[in-house]
């Protein structure tokens, strides 16, 4: 078994869908299962939403629970921006794990993401020029490696021409899709991994583990299906003209809504109606939060996911769904702890990173994640 613990949803299942191509028995999942007999075991934590203490504390205490499991190793999701609690979450696995050295290789060269002389660059430009800099809980303010960690000196920068050292933590830089294997190739078993999915893919590639199962089935889009554009990254890409989006409604969040109530007032009751009524009548559905709605009141990320996640739970008590497709970690783990949904099996990998997945017992329900960052592929319009 190959474990995985990943600090949000939509990276989990990115790493599934790479479980997918291997033709791996995966599972996601929010807690350890001591039974399980995954090829590949990811566990969602949604630990880049929580307070820092609080984060550690639920990596030490995952990784103990995996440790029993005696997998072949404990791959460590982060976000390939470094947003999130990245070394505090390292350090915390590390002295579970009792491993004095750590590599950690973030970046996604495929989507324009490089780090090249300490300094992380997306689509040719530093990264704190970018739309990153606007992310609500964690805003890229600066370029510089070092301080996108707030690593305050302890860590150290190689290219992957340069040998790992026997302790600390290291951070490799990638420039090009071929550094990750450089690295891949140096890694020891006194070593804890932590990465990005361009890394974790040639990680597998070089152990290249014997599966155990056959590869799920592929399956259709069905209605009524229901969209969450939870992520704020890609808001002002989004060609939404005559309130359709590729034929779609898109059925805004008010301010009203958002900071009204704890989803059970009357303006969400309206707003859940017209939400079933268009799925009724077209099928399909996009739920998204006005660009205005929250200009003049701020709120935080964590209160407006759990608001989205009470709301879709009452949409789809009041019109049963047939496809949830969401954008975004947070926004996917807040929907899915309403639905009381917390194990999920990857069943296709729509476009890289946009992954399908089907629910124990539940043959009606596929949901289908996505990272912020990422487009959604024309398939699912």
């Amino acid at each position: 078994m190959i474990a995985v613990i990943a600090d949000d949803l939509t990276g989990a299942a990115e790493l599934a869908g790479i479980g997918l191509t291997y033709h791996l028995k995966t599972e996601i999942n929010t807690i350890v299962d001591p039974e399980c007999d995954a090829d590949l075991l990811i566990i969602a934590t949604d630990t880049r939403s929580m307070p820092v203490d609080e984060a550690k504390k639920v990596i030490t205490q995952i990784t103990q629970q995996l440790l029993k499991l005696t997998p072949r190793l404990i791959f460590k999701k982060i976000d390939s921006v470094l947003r999130g609690h990245v070394l505090d979450e390292i350090e915390s696995q590390m002295a579970a794990s009792n491993l004095n050295r750590t590599l950690i290789v973030p970046g996604n060269p495929s989507h324009g993401k490089t780090i090249i002389d300490s300094v992380y660059y997306y689509q040719g430009q530093p990264v704190h020029l970018s739309n990153y800099a606007n992310d609500p809980a964690f805003p890229v303010k600066s370029s510089d490696v070092k301080t996108m960690l707030r690593a305050n000196g302890h860590l150290q920068i190689l290219k992957s021409h340069q040998p790992i050292p026997a302790q600390g933590i290291t951070l490799g830089e990638v420039a090009i899709e071929a550094d990750y294997d450089r690295w891949v190739e140096k890694i020891e078993d006194n070593t804890l991994v932590a990465g990005s999915s361009g890394l974790f893919s040639s990680l597998v590639n070089y152990l290249r583990p014997v599966p155990s199962g056959a590869n799920p089935k592929n399956e259709s889009f069905k209605t009524p299906r229901l969209f969450v554009f939870g992520s704020t990254f890609n808001k002002d890409s989004h060609q939404i003209a005559d309130g359709l989006l590729h034929q779609i409604p898109v059925m805004y969040l008010s301010a009203d809504v958002i900071f009204e109530g704890d989803g059970a007032s009357v303006l969400a009751d309206d707003y859940i109606k017209a939400v079933a009524d268009t799925l009724q009548q077209n099928g399909s559905c996009i739920m998204a939060v006005h660009p205005d709605a929250t200009t003049k009141q701020s709120i935080a990320p964590c209160a407006l996911t759990n608001k989205m996640g009470l709301l879709v739970n009452r949409i789809h008590q009041k019109t049963p769904l047939q496809q949830l497709l969401i954008e975004g970690g947070a926004t996917a783990t807040a929907i899915l702890q309403q639905l009381h949904i917390f194990k999920l099996y990857p069943i296709k990998q729509i476009a890289p990173g946009v992954i399908s997945t089907s629910i124990p017992g539940n043959n009606q329900l596929t949901i289908t994640l996505k990272p912020g960052s990422y487009q959604w592929p024309a398939e699912v319009w």
